[in-house]
């Protein structure tokens, strides 16, 4: 019955979020968090494990909806040019991470959340702005390839806290390698057998659809694909991410199937996650230890810098303006949903304190709130001069 409870009080923060969000003009995201924080700390609700099992399947629900956004299709599209770009920003920011983590002498887990990406926030802006606009477009791009090179990263990392440089550490790696050369595989297979058989698509997936075969075939794969790298002992959300990708891939004729699992995802179970993490957040010490809120604004800081130097280093010659340099930079300093999970894997791992740990998440509602005023600050009033 106390679970029961829970699930109404977080159903109703659910539901006045967006109002709130509107009235305030805060990103939906960041007030979720922040409902979750304060309904946390006024005794509104409390932690139970249904609770926690549900905010996990929701954490895994927003990767498998953020690799729905990923058509390996397109990625033949982007051309050469493109691509040499891409690996040049992504190479000048590990590399600046990296040298920044060992100058200033930061736990290694700094290097993989500095350069953290994550769609989540990207697909809010285009939501406001469109998806024609250059520096947008570029930002989707980007964050697309940026969370696969996330994902690997936190698997690395996960690997390297929990085994140190051992024969295990390498086994992990050689798994994870097996695994996506094994995916690669079975996408090959896919693509030959549905030109062989092009009627097994509608077999799986029908056009006509009165049983909601397509959402019953994408959970057997979003369920399936995470049981598998829990058993090869990987990152569960390399798993959620995969099975997102493989629908997109395949059955891109379904569009109302995207609309169907973000009315899912974003209409409880994504919302639910947020508002645990804010929960997480013990306000009684953030409130009494200021340092805290300097310390979110150093991780603020530092992931902004490092993108604007990156970006102007890999795509100056492509955007031709200071201003889209700055309006991507900032758009793809806002990966809320990997910063938490980067925190949170770290935290778990013992890779960072309590307080590290709610220095992140006080970073990244500075990041979702600061972020998204600047964007609108420097979209509106910053004239380019022709």
């Amino acid at each position: 019955m106390a679970s029961l409870f829970t699930f109404a009080i977080i159903a109703i923060l659910i539901l006045i979020a967006p109002y709130v969000s509107k009235i305030t003009k805060i990103p939906v995201v960041v007030v979720e968090i922040i409902l979750g924080a304060l309904g946390y700390y006024f005794g509104i609700f409390k932690h139970s494990e249904g609770f926690d099992v549900v905010a996990e399947v929701g954490f895994l629900f927003l990767m498998f909806l953020c690799g729905m956004e990923v058509d390996l299709r397109g990625f033949r599209q982007l051309g050469k040019d493109f691509l040499k770009k891409a690996g040049v920003y992504f190479v000048v920011l590990y590399v600046v991470a990296t040298s920044a983590v060992l100058i200033l002498k930061l736990p290694p887990i700094y290097i993989a959340a500095f350069p953290v990406m994550s769609l989540g926030m990207i697909m809010a802006l285009i939501k406001d702005y469109g998806k024609n606009m250059p520096w947008l477009d570029l930002a989707l791009k980007i964050g697309i390839i940026g969370e696969l090179v996330s994902i690997a990263v936190l698997v690395i990392i996960n690997g390297s806290y929990s085994y140190g440089l051992t024969f295990e550490l390498y086994k992990t790696l050689a798994v994870l390698l097996a695994f996506l050369l094994v995916i690669i595989g079975m996408f090959q297979i896919g693509k030959i057998l549905f030109w062989w058989f092009p009627n097994l698509k509608l077999f799986i997936m029908p056009y006509n659809d009165e049983n909601n075969q397509d959402i019953r075939f994408s959970m057997m794969l979003f369920f399936g694909l995470i049981v598998i790298v829990m058993w090869l002992h990987l990152e569960i959300v390399l798993g959620a991410f995969l099975a997102g990708m493989i629908v997109a891939t395949f059955f891109p004729y379904k569009h109302e199937l995207v609309h169907k699992l973000n009315d899912i995802g974003f209409g409880f179970f994504v919302p639910l996650f947020f508002i645990h993490v804010g929960s997480t957040l013990d306000l009684s010490l953030v409130f009494h230890t200021p340092s805290l809120f300097f310390h979110g604004a150093m991780i603020v800081v530092g992931m902004i810098l490092l993108r604007l130097f990156s970006a102007t280093i890999a795509f100056r010659s492509y955007f031709k303006s200071a201003k889209n340099t700055v309006l991507f930079a900032l758009s793809d300093s806002m990966p809320l949903t990997f910063l938490v999970a980067t925190a949170a894997l770290g935290l778990q791992l013992g890779a960072m304190d309590q307080n590290t740990y709610y220095a992140f998440l006080l970073a990244a509602i500075f990041e979702g709130v600061i972020f998204t005023i600047l964007i609108k600050v420097v979209y509106y009033f910053w004239k380019v001069r022709i």
